[in-house]
């Protein structure tokens, strides 16, 4: 996969074509059919410090005739306020197009990990909540609506806790 290169700064415009696919090992292989290109009509990306919340699952009963509902998950208002609130520093009005999301998970490395080996962070939490208490918290903040997500990529990996958040608007 080629990289891009991305403003750093919310208000910049990128004329730049963003190519995804893998290159052929020889010149017999041929491209896959998958290829596309995809024109990034605005980006936004930033890092939020600190330890990544997943999103749990939700319950709901009724008390006294009043729905209540309640979360699982301890903290996850706090982590979601603090990915909106620094999203919201960098962008004045939510995406309105389709867009591509790029998600890379830092969390602590247990103090039982090999010093020397690298690991996978193949334990709790699961990427999937975690990816989704982030999407919950940029919507209408970054995109009008978490449907707008037409491409996502999401990593976990053992780091300085937080989470790198990239979000681009796709032109059509």
């Amino acid at each position: 996969m080629e990289g891009r290169a991305l403003p750093s700064q919310a208000g910049a415009e990128p004329e730049e074509v963003v190519m995804k696919h893998r290159k052929a090992e020889t010149e017999d292989e041929p491209e896959p059919a998958s290829d596309f290109f995809m024109k990034v009509k605005k980006s936004v990306r930033f890092d939020v410090s600190g330890l990544p919340v997943p999103q749990g699952s939700t319950r709901a009963f009724v008390v006294k005739g009043r729905p209540i509902i309640t979360s699982t998950s301890k903290g996850l208002n706090s982590w979601r306020q603090l990915v909106a609130g620094e999203a919201q520093r960098l962008i004045s009005a939510p995406m309105e197009g389709p867009v591509a999301v790029t998600l890379s998970f830092h969390m602590p490395r247990p103090k039982s990990a090999p010093k020397k080996k690298w690991i996978y962070p193949a334990k709790r939490p699961d990427l999937d909540k975690l990816v989704r208490a982030v999407l919950d918290a940029i919507t209408h903040v970054i995109v009008a609506d978490d449907s707008q997500v037409v491409s996502l990529t999401a990593t976990k990996d053992y780091g300085p806790p937080g989470v790198l958040v990239q979000v681009d608007e796709i032109e059509v």
